[in-house]
């Protein structure tokens, strides 16, 4: 799933909640409840990486921004929130861009990836209506 869905998921909870008791955990778990769900992937972003997860973060930072700028929500809480919903990716991205070694963090990213078995083209739609409803939860 795109980190971008993780950390509007996990932002919604936590603006419409507002509760650091519920939001920072579920910030942390949501990455890998949501990675079970059917969701997008195809062989093109595996082959360009690099391309997608340039993709991926400009959206998420200009949703980032969105949230940051027409919600009363605390920014600095709200990028919090977006770290941890997105970090399991991040380690994956930190082993790609230093070449790490480290069984831990194999072992890490196995799992991660392990738990990801519905992914398809198609399933970009499924990320849309996440997406949307979000949206339109946090604005409406």
């Amino acid at each position: 799933m795109l980190v971008t869905t993780h950390t509007l998921v996990a932002s919604t909870i936590a603006i419409k909640t507002g509760n650091p008791y519920l939001y920072l955990p579920f910030a942390a778990v949501d990455h890998f409840v949501l990675d079970t769900f059917p969701h997008f992937d195809a062989p093109w972003v595996r082959k360009n990486y690099y391309k997608m997860a340039a993709i991926d973060a400009f959206f998420g930072i200009t949703i980032f921004l969105v949230l940051a700028r027409y919600t009363k929500f605390s920014v600095l809480i709200l990028f919090a929130v977006c770290l941890l919903a997105g970090w399991p990716d991040l380690v994956t991205l930190f082993k790609k861009l230093t070449g790490i070694k480290s069984k831990k963090v194999t072992k890490f990213i196995n799992f991660h990836e392990d738990i990801q078995r519905l992914e398809f083209p198609a399933g970009i739609f499924i990320e849309i209506v996440i997406v949307v409803g979000c949206l339109l939860l946090i604005f409406l």
